[in-house]
C-alpha cells in the first residue's frame, strides 16, 4: 500500500515536471521570438532613414510647426476656399518638394493613378518628330519604314489637326499624346503641304529606330557619327558605323551627342568602351546610405577606337550622353565643343503615400571619374559655340532632310529661310585639322 502510494506520488512529480518544462520550453520560445521581432523592428527602423525619422525629435518638433501653421491658416485666413486642409496640405507639399531639385516632384491621387498607368501601359506612335516654327507645327523627321513614312508622311508637312481636333496653342507634348495611342489603331493627321491640304490615315505601331542617325568620312578623312539615343541597339549600330568608317580611311572623330536625351546607362558604358582603355571607371551611383554605391566600368567591345575625337554637346545633351561626354573629357580622351548640357546626372524614385498621392525625390546621384557630378551643373565645353534657338531648330530641320526633299523642293520656299552653317560642325573639324 504504502509503496504503491510512494510510486504513484513519484509518477505525479515526473507529470508535474514534464508539464514545467514543457510551459518553461514554450515562454523562452515566445521570449526568442519576441526578441527576433524586436530585432527585426529595430533594424528595419534603423536601416531605413525614412522610418528612422519617428524616433527623431526634430521630426516632430517641425511636424507641430507645420501642423500649427496648418491649423492656424484654415482658422483664420479670410477666404475658406483657399485655406481648405487639403489645398493647404497640397500647397505646402508641392512647395517642398519643388525646393529640392527640378526632378522631383509631388502627384495629387489622380496624377499618380495616370502615372501608374501609363508605366504599365504602352503608347505607340507612327514615327515622326515635330517641332514648333513660326509657320506652324513641322514634321522635322520621318524615320524610314515607319507607319508615317509608309502612309505618306513627309519632312516639311506642317500638322493642322489630329482626328478633326485642331492643334493651334497645344504644346508640342500635347499634340504628341494626341497622335500617340493602342498598337494597330489609326489616327487622322490633316496637314498642309506646299499649301495644299490634305488627310492622311496613319495606323499605330511599333517604330525600330536607329540609334544611329548619320555617319560618314568627309574629304578630309575626318569621321562624323550622330547618335541621337543609348538603347539596346546603340553598342551593334555604333559598332558597325566605327567600323565602316574605319575601312573608309577615317583619321579622326567627331562624335555628336547634340539633343541626345540619354537613355540606357549599361548602352552608354557599351558606347564608352569603344573609345576608353578596358576596365577604365566611366561613372559611380552614389546615394545617401552605404550600401547605395555602384561603380560602371568599361567592357571589352569592338572596335577600339584611339584616334583623335571630339564630342559635340548642347542644352539638350542629358542623362547618360552627359556621362559619356564628361568622361571622355575629364579622362583627356576628346574635347568638348557646342554649348553647356542640361544637367541631369541623378536618379528619382517614386514613392506611393497613404492617400494613393505619390512623391518622386532624387535618391541618388552620379559622379564622374574625378568625383565631379553633372547634376544641375551640367558640361561647360572647352570650345563654347552659341546657338540661338531660332538657330538651333534650323539645323534639326537641316539634319534630318533626306535628300529627295531637296532635290524636289526649293527650300527656301519649302521652310521659309536659307539653309545655315552649322557653326558648332566647323569648331569640330577646325579643332580636329590645327596643327598641335
Amino acid at each position: 500500500m504504502a509503496l504503491a502510494f510512494v510510486i504513484t506520488l513519484g509518477r505525479g512529480f515526473i507529470v508535474k515536471g514534464k508539464r514545467v518544462l514543457i510551459k518553461t520550453l514554450f515562454f523562452c520560445c515566445g521570449i526568442g521570438l519576441l526578441a527576433s521581432m524586436a530585432g527585426f523592428t529595430f533594424a528595419h527602423f534603423w536601416y531605413n532613414p525614412s522610418a528612422r525619422a519617428w524616433f527623431e525629435v526634430d521630426f516632430w518638433r517641425q511636424w507641430l510647426r507645420f501642423g500649427e501653421t496648418l491649423r492656424l491658416s484654415h482658422a483664420q485666413y479670410h477666404d475658406l476656399n483657399k485655406s481648405k486642409y487639403e489645398n493647404l496640405t497640397d500647397n505646402a507639399v508641392m512647395g517642398m518638394v519643388q525646393s529640392l531639385d527640378r526632378h522631383s516632384s509631388y502627384y495629387s491621387p489622380e496624377q499618380y493613378r495616370v502615372f501608374q498607368e501609363d508605366s504599365h501601359r504602352q503608347y505607340f506612335g507612327i514615327g515622326i518628330m515635330i517641332r514648333k516654327i513660326e509657320q506652324g507645327v513641322l514634321v522635322s523627321k520621318v524615320f524610314p519604314e515607319g507607319p508615317a513614312s509608309i502612309a505618306g508622311l513627309q519632312v516639311g508637312d506642317f500638322i493642322l489637326s489630329v482626328n478633326d481636333e485642331p492643334i493651334n496653342g497645344l504644346e508640342l507634348a500635347d499634340i504628341s499624346s494626341k497622335i500617340k495611342g493602342i498598337e494597330g489603331t489609326s489616327v487622322e493627321i490633316a496637314i498642309s503641304r506646299h499649301e495644299e491640304k490634305r488627310t492622311i490615315n496613319v495606323k499605330r505601331g511599333q517604330i525600330q529606330i536607329s540609334t544611329v542617325d548619320r555617319y560618314y568620312v568627309d574629304e578630309n578623312k575626318t569621321g562624323y557619327l550622330h547618335l541621337i539615343q543609348f538603347s539596346t541597339r546603340s553598342r551593334e549600330e555604333v559598332s558597325k558605323a566605327l567600323l565602316d568608317m574605319q575601312n573608309l580611311g577615317m583619321k579622326n572623330l567627331i562624335f555628336d551627342l547634340r539633343d541626345n536625351s540619354g537613355g540606357l546607362l549599361s548602352s552608354a558604358i557599351e558606347v564608352a568602351s569603344f573609345f576608353l582603355p578596358k576596365e577604365q571607371l566611366v561613372v559611380e551611383l552614389k546615394g545617401r546610405e552605404l550600401d547605395e554605391f555602384r561603380s560602371y566600368r568599361t567592357k571589352s567591345v569592338s572596335p577600339r577606337i584611339k584616334l583623335p575625337m571630339v564630342v559635340l554637346i548642347n542644352e539638350a545633351s542629358a542623362s547618360a550622353s552627359e556621362i559619356v561626354a564628361g568622361a571622355l573629357s575629364i579622362l583627356g580622351r576628346a574635347k568638348t565643343i557646342g554649348e553647356k548640357s542640361y544637367g541631369k546626372g541623378s536618379v528619382q524614385t517614386v514613392f506611393k503615400l497613404s492617400d494613393q498621392s505619390g512623391l518622386r525625390l532624387t535618391t541618388a546621384m552620379y559622379y564622374l571619374p574625378d568625383g565631379s557630378t553633372i547634376h544641375e551643373q551640367g558640361i561647360d565645353p572647352e570650345f563654347l559655340v552659341e546657338c540661338s534657338d531660332e538657330n538651333e531648330t534650323k539645323l534639326r530641320i537641316q539634319r534630318n532632310l533626306n535628300q529627295q526633299v531637296l532635290e524636289e523642293y526649293d527650300f527656301n520656299e519649302l521652310f521659309g529661310f536659307n539653309p545655315i552653317e552649322d557653326l558648332q560642325l566647323k569648331e569640330a573639324r577646325r579643332v580636329l585639322l590645327q596643327k598641335p
